[in-house]
Parts: C-alpha cells; structure tokens; sequence
C-alpha cells in the first residue's frame, strides 16, 4: 500500500463572476493511514472534468447533491478508479468503480452506499466511457431526448452548446431518433465537427451577427424541441422562436454559472405567451431505467450510430488547466483527465 498520495487542492474560493485561473489551485503531498475495516483504496485511472464544478468552488454550491469544495482540501468530482486493496466484503482488487472521489493519486473511500458509487464492467474497449458516454453524461443526454423531450420521428430539435459532452451525446441520439438536429455552438471549427463527426443536419454559430435570421432558416419556422444547456439571453432568443406546443428540455445553464445574478430566466413572456412546456431534470430521477439506458448507449456505439467525442489530458497536475479550458469552451465533447496505470 501507498505511504502517500498527491492532490489537487483548492487554494480558495473563486467567487461567482470572477474568472477562474490556475492560481486557486495547487498540488500537495498527504500521508495515507492504513485501511481501516469497510474501506477501499481506490487508484483513479480518469477524471470528469464538468461545467458544475464551478459553482463547487464559489463557497456555496447551488447543487443540493453535490457540496461546495473546501480551501485546503481535496477537489473531487466524478472519477473513475480502480480497487487497489479492499478491506470491504463487496469490492474486490482490480475492481472498477465510477463515483464521486478526490482528485488524488490514490483515494479511501468509506465503502458507505452513495447514490453516485456504481461498479463499472463495460464491454467495451475504452474505460474512459464509463465516465463519458456511457456514465453521468450519456445518461443525462438519454433521458434528456428518451424521457423528457420524448423526441419524436420527424421532429425538429436545437441543442445549444451542442459540441460539448452532453450536448453532442444529445445530437447524435437525436438523429437516431429520426429528427432533424440542428446544432449551437461557438466556432467553425466546432460546426465542422457537429457536421462531419456527428451529421447533424445544420450547425451555427450563435455569435455571428445574423445568428437568429440563420435560425429562422435552419428550423423553417418549425422547432419542436430545445434542449437547453446555456442558458441565458442565447435561450430567450431561441424560445422567442418557438411556438406551442414546443417543448424545452432544461439540462442546465452553464452561461449563467458566472452569473453573479445566477438567473438566466428573468423573463418568463415567451414560455406563457407561446404555449411553451418546460421541464426541468437530472439522470438521478431515473436511476430505475439506469441498465436500460446503459444497455442502449453501449448498443448505438457498437453499431456506429453513437460517436463519443472527447478531449483528453493527462495527468493529475493536468485537473486544473482542463477545467479553466473546460470554463474557456476549449473542449470539444466530454472533457476528461486520464492517468496512466
């Protein structure tokens, strides 16, 4: 067993509407105690570097699921890691598991069920999946179109920040359905990608000066479905283009995570005056459907109809740069660290 493990740790809070620099960050070396009864020690093998991560480290997280960090201690998030040795009945060596752990070389884990612990045997070749497409982030983009959106043949659907983890994963399940997928994001470069990796049918930039006249052109007057992750004043010039019986799926806001006003939705006209529904939801609202879902996602990337698109950095000391590049757009699809074993 270890002696001792390095972490990230959080130097301080970056409050809300402050830019987030490698400056609150730094790697420090921590003795490991001994296993006790009940616990496992974990060795992460890839870290999910995720937009939600930022209220995590304003000193009052707006997630009731997942605390704020603590200056001075370990960072963690969503991780996937290996059982080094076990002192738990149910966990062996060797073992994999997708939970919620510190940004650390090695980890202890209590061994105490947790909503976010799952273990992890995928029939596929790339662990870190297990993370992406086929973890939280898949999982949301699943039920987000399956369950919620309840995407229909036909249909036509805009995603914003569609090159991103969920947004992608959203896009390509969309097309499987059957819809017409038409795509947000910020750069050519990323259109280019929604286009020729994913075949969404159209992709625009939602910077350009004639974004809302290219929307109007892209959807024919016809949008039936929004799948919103920005939130914003993008969202209130898409749902002004929206009419009943339209659907808004709220997946999340990540515009408005540096928000000091943390709102996006100041003006409720367009939901009320266009007949709009709009639901609001986390994977977590479905666990029960969890193995169907999962089942399904592994199924569409065997066939080639799902292409999980990720950017990768490598090592523990790379944590920080990947979630101020994740914070800056730089990702295209899942933003993840991985380590080598």
């Amino acid at each position: 067993m270890p002696k001792s493990t390095n972490s990230v740790i959080l130097k301080h809070v970056v409050p809300i509407g402050d830019t987030v620099t490698l400056d609150a960050f730094k790697i420090s070396e921590s003795e490991l105690p001994q296993l006790a009864d009940g616990q496992v020690l974990l060795r992460p093998i890839a870290f999910s570097v995720d937009p939600v991560q930022r209220t995590r480290i304003t000193g009052k997280s707006h997630f009731a699921l997942l605390a704020s960090n603590v200056p001075g201690q370990p960072i963690n998030g969503f991780a996937l890691a290996r059982v080094v040795e076990s002192r738990h009945p149910e966990f062996k060596a060797g073992q994999l598991l997708e939970g919620m752990f510190d940004w650390s070389d090695y980890v202890i884990w209590d061994g105490k069920p947790s909503p976010f612990v799952r273990s992890v045997e995928l029939q596929i070749a790339k662990p870190s999946y297990a993370l992406s497409v086929l973890g939280i982030t898949g999982l949301t983009a699943y039920f987000g179109i399956v369950e919620v959106g309840k995407l229909q043949k036909g249909e036509t659907i805009v995603i914003s920040t569609a090159a991103g983890a969920v947004g992608s994963v959203a896009g390509a399940i969309a097309k499987i359905k059957g819809a017409k997928v038409i795509g947000l994001t910020s750069s050519r470069a990323k259109q280019d990608v929604l286009i020729q990796k994913l075949g969404f049918d159209a992709a625009l930039n939602y910077r350009t000066d004639d974004f809302v006249e290219q929307l109007s052109a892209a959807t024919s007057g016809k949008l039936d479905v929004y799948f919103d992750c920005v939130g914003g004043e993008l969202s209130q010039t898409i749902m002004k283009q929206m009419k009943r019986p339209a659907r808004i799926v709220e997946c999340g806001q990540i515009s408005t995570y540096n928000d000091e006003k943390y709102a996006w939705m100041t003006n409720l006209t367009p939901i009320h005056l266009n007949g709009l529904r709009l639901e609001g939801y986390t994977p977590m609202l479905f666990k029960d459907k969890w193995p169907e879902a999962l089942d399904q996602l592994q199924k569409w990337i065997r066939s080639g109809e799902l292409v999980p698109l990720e950017t990768e950095m490598v090592g523990l000391e790379s944590l920080p740069r990947a979630l101020v590049a994740l914070l800056s757009g730089e990702n295209v699809g899942k933003m993840l660290v991985t380590i080598k074993e």
